[in-house]
């Protein structure tokens, strides 16, 4: 394909296969890319090789350790990422002219957040403005730090502080680890549990890649670290059905029973030596990117969850 064919083909593109290109470019990885946009990693190397042909150019050269952009390649990604920001200005600007209650808002968020402190709120905006769209998605790890960064997300409410220097944390406060119970459970009367009590019994956690499981673990006594949990489950559902069961104590953040505890339909344990391990929820933007008003509403809607909560 000629230069002014391909020149004419890019704006043609969608912008999911533009921005497809980006990520690979700056991650060197079709799997690292794939789970940044929810895709299999086969199904990305499909499009990209389907873009190639259609460009008539080779785009990547592939190895053994990743992808690398080809001389070619290097100035498509960078003709893409002019494209990209272009269309997001210009879906900024329709949002200005068409006020807060149009728009989408990308959201990721942690899946113990999401009941508690995002909902409510997402709930309430979307009632007053029945023509707001929001995409959610429940992140985990650093998910929701490489999607800020990669602008796949307008903001995150996360428990796993960011350290990107271009991420900043708009509101916080502290989230305890805690132990929690049904009120017919052994342990339901006590206030605070040691880990050799937690150890004992039957308990249940997240799996060791999760924040709340990480701060669990730096705690754990070496003579217990062989011990693992009765259930370990990636579903704060799953942790509190556990709990309701009466079988043991399920280890999570407190704030995802908050309101569970305000009706005593679950109990939160304080475990010692976790009250100065405690995580952060934090609520995140990248400073170098200017919100549409829609997701700037949002946004503040949260900070004010975050004061009053």
């Amino acid at each position: 394909m000629g230069r002014s064919k391909i020149v004419g083909a890019l704006p043609r593109l969608p912008l999911e296969v533009l921005r497809y290109v980006v990520l690979i470019a700056e991650t060197g990885s079709t799997l690292a890319t794939a789970e940044i946009v929810n895709l299999t990693a086969s199904s990305l190397s499909r499009k990209i090789a389907l873009l190639e042909h259609e460009l008539g150019v080779t785009l990547f050269e592939r190895h053994s350790r990743g992808m690398r952009p080809t001389p070619t390649g290097k100035l498509v990604v960078e003709a893409a990422r002019q494209i990209i920001q272009r269309m997001e200005r210009l879906a900024a600007d329709i949002d200005e002219v068409e006020q807060v209650g149009h728009g989408t808002v990308r959201i990721h968020v942690s899946q113990s957040l999401v009941e508690r402190f995002l909902m409510p709120c997402l709930i309430r905006l979307a009632r007053t403005y029945p023509h707001l769209k929001t995409h959610l998605h429940i992140a985990a790890g650093r998910q929701a730090e490489r999607a800020l960064v990669h602008d796949l997300a307008d903001f995150a409410l996360v428990v796993t502080a960011p350290d990107h220097p271009d991420i900043e944390i708009v509101a916080e406060r502290r989230n305890r680890i805690v132990g929690v119970v049904s009120p017919a459970h052994p342990l339901a009367g006590a206030s605070s549990i040691t880990m050799a009590d937690l150890m004992a019994g039957p308990y249940a956690a997240m799996p060791p890649s999760y924040t709340s499981r990480v701060t669990f673990d730096t705690v754990v006594p070496s003579q217990n670290r062989d011990s693992t949990p009765q259930m370990t489950a990636n579903s704060i559902p799953a942790l509190k059905a556990y709990a309701r069961s009466g079988i043991g104590v399920a280890v999570m953040p407190e704030v995802a029973i908050w309101d569970e505890d305000r009706d005593g339909d679950l109990l939160p344990i304080e475990i010692e030596g976790l009250d100065s391990t405690s995580t952060r929820m934090c609520l995140c933007r990248r400073r170098s990117r200017t919100l549409a008003p829609s997701a700037e509403r949002f946004l503040q809607a949260l900070v004010e969850e975050f004061v009053v909560a």
